[in-house]
């Protein structure tokens, strides 16, 4: 298990950096990319997340990098690490908003756990990046009408490994998705601010709406779950 290094970055918009670049920024190496958030609360989450990256290694080359604190991070590193893979995966406890930022965009696929929170679902949607998550009264109402990533049972570590296999080997499914959720956020955010105004404060600018609704509706690739090849079959893991 390696710890990351987090550089200083001059604070730019994050809508700009695609993966790769994102993650030279932060010195992760240019492979495809799972980032995990905390707090990693949850031993059984835990437990969940290292078996199904694991499983998504017998497949294909891929780095998982642990955002955040919290007791059960060292269950996945651990986990992960006995199964000879501790050069695949990251661990960043301590950083800067901004930085946090930054990992998320390095990121192919995000995964949240029980623990994450509706603020980082948020804001992994409002970064394009295509989010996997157990389904839960938070999370599905955002993710699943726009097909802004794939949510699965929890404690269900096959669905887990499925989204993320799906993900990492369709590249033009990710891309969609990961447009989609930026959307997703920006109407969320449009809808805060009418809430807001509608209590009193100033009316807020509604300008891009329909361009928004037209955008989520273009692109839908499908069911959120689909089956992914058998280990060993699969297509490689494409990075965007």
């Amino acid at each position: 298990m390696t710890t990351a290094q987090v550089p200083p970055i001059a604070r730019r918009a994050l809508t700009l950096l695609d993966p790769a670049m994102a993650r030279s920024m932060v010195g992760l190496a240019n492979v495809p990319t799972i980032a995990a958030m905390g707090p990693f609360e949850d031993r059984l989450d835990a437990q969940r997340l290292a078996t199904a990256f694991i499983a998504v290694r017998q497949c294909c080359t891929a780095q998982l990098v642990l955002v955040g604190t919290g007791p059960q991070r060292t269950t996945v590193t651990r986990r992960i690490f006995v199964q000879g893979l501790g050069n695949s995966v990251r661990s960043v406890r301590d950083c800067s908003d901004h930085q946090r930022t930054n990992l998320i965009a390095a990121a192919d696929v995000v995964v949240l756990g029980s623990s994450s929170g509706s603020t980082t679902l948020l804001d992994v949607l409002a970064a394009g990046r295509p989010v996997v998550a157990p389904a839960d009264a938070e999370t599905v109402p955002l993710v699943v009408p726009a097909i802004a990533g794939i949510v699965y049972r929890p404690g269900d570590v096959v669905g887990l490994e499925s989204a993320l296999l799906r993900l990492l080997t369709t590249p033009v499914l990710r891309r969609g998705m990961g447009v989609r959720a930026r959307h997703v956020a920006r109407r969320h955010h449009m809808e805060s601010m009418r809430s807001a105004a509608s209590s009193g404060q100033q009316e807020p600018r509604t300008g891009g709406s329909r361009d928004d609704t037209r955008a989520m509706a273009a692109d839908r690739g499908g069911s959120p779950v689909k089956d992914y090849p058998p280990r060993g079959e699969g297509p490689p893991c494409e990075s965007k």
